[in-house]
């Protein structure tokens, strides 16, 4: 069953543009997952620090291999210095 998945992502102060260039980095690599549907970078006009990833997978093995690919846990290295805190999820099953 697909699952919709809305990540919300708060950089440290500062740290915004490069919370911005590392997401933008992703899509492609992301984009090019077996179980990726869409992947699509938001970012609020209100609060330049909040971003939402806006995803659909195949299901929800989909969502955990690409929890695993290399581009993600490289990018999961280099944020730990950017990100204020982990992700907040909501998955929907659509």
């Amino acid at each position: 069953m697909p699952l919709l998945v809305f990540a919300a992502i708060t950089a440290l102060p500062g740290a915004e543009t490069n919370v911005r260039n590392g997401l933008l980095d992703l899509i492609p690599h992301v984009r090019a997952e077996a179980s990726c549907q869409l992947y699509e970078l938001y970012e609020s006009s209100e609060h330049p620090e909040r971003f939402i990833m806006h995803e659909l997978w195949d299901d929800e093995a989909g969502l955990l291999a690409h929890s695993q690919m290399p581009h993600m846990k490289a990018f999961g290295e280099k944020a730990k210095a950017w990100l204020a805190g982990p992700a907040d999820l909501t998955k929907v099953l659509v």
